[in-house]
């Protein structure tokens, strides 16, 4: 009974066989007769089944809770049995915004499974907004604090908005002293389906907004800042992005005396995002020490 216990408690917490076979690396066949075999030996339906989700019966909400004591039990005493550093091993998964996730979190990757050879780390570098609940993630990268407080946060970074663009390019358009001379240059953007883009600069009590109409735009920061590197344009970005470029003097800060803002407010966090449930798999609480020691700047 207790696998078929990880099983069903697998199938509550993302609510479908399939992604629950996914996590368990199984057929949702497999898994959804070990759901049938364990109702039969409760002899008592612990889901009320539809076309399009599925609900936990009330004996099934009980059995839930319940697996959850005996489960967690189980791997405290397991835990406490191993030696003071575990063995971090098996899978930890990993959604993030494609710009934070290339230029912070790929090059940590390498070092977190030297540290723990037994680990095996998978990567999406994407800027849709996806769910935990549904999602085959452990943990995600995000802008803002999530509206479900059932997800726990840490944030990393604070971003503050830059405007850059290229030396030759500035060299070869007419100067920019105020934002609204944007309008005379081209704009790489980052892109919003069905949004228009507005860029933000505060100034003292001064806030100015604009319209910007892009000549290139990207889902993500990557390649809007090649196109600027290539003499392309202005754009709008997150500083720690930028910080190589600025450095080697490959783009220089436009609008210096301006504060510039994407989101509209001056600074946003970027977030480490987990369910308490995903964190008990001792490679993905690694994974979560890891990343808020080697990123975290917010404390």
């Amino acid at each position: 009974m207790f696998d078929a216990m990880q099983h069903f408690v697998q199938v509550v917490e993302t609510g479908s066989f399939s992604l629950a076979a996914k996590r368990l690396n199984k057929n949702a066949s497999s898994v959804a007769r070990q759901i049938d075999k364990l109702e039969q030996e409760l002899g008592t339906e612990l889901f009320s089944r539809t076309t399009r989700r599925l609900d936990l019966t009330l004996h099934g909400q009980s059995f839930y809770q319940q697996s959850l004591d005996i489960l967690n039990s189980v791997d405290e005493t397991r835990q406490s049995f191993k030696a003071l550093t575990p063995n971090i091993e098996g899978q930890v998964s990993i959604s993030s915004l494609d710009s934070y996730g290339d230029k912070k979190i790929i090059p940590l990757l390498p070092l977190f499974q030297k540290k723990y050879p037994n680990s095996k780390i998978v990567v999406s570098l994407d800027n849709t907004m996806i769910d935990l609940h549904e999602s085959p993630f452990d943990l995600t990268v995000r802008y803002g604090r999530p509206a479900d407080s059932n997800f726990i946060v840490k944030p990393l970074i604070r971003s503050r908005g830059i405007l850059v663009a290229s030396p030759s390019y500035l060299k070869q358009h007419p100067a920019i002293t105020q934002p609204e001379d944007l309008k005379q240059h081209n704009c790489l953007a980052l892109f919003k389906n069905k949004q228009h883009t507005y860029w933000q600069f505060q100034k003292a009590d001064q806030i100015k907004k604009l319209r910007i109409e892009a000549i290139l735009s990207a889902c993500g920061g990557s390649a809007v800042i090649k196109w600027a590197k290539q003499d392309l344009g202005i754009t709008l970005n997150a500083r720690w992005f930028v910080e190589q470029e600025l450095a080697t003097g490959e783009l220089v800060e436009v609008l210096p005396d301006w504060q510039a803002s994407i989101s509209g407010h001056e600074e946003a966090l970027v977030y480490l995002m987990w369910k308490a449930t995903n964190a008990r798999r001792p490679v993905v609480r690694a994974m979560i020490d890891f990343l808020a020691e080697n990123l975290a700047e917010v404390t």
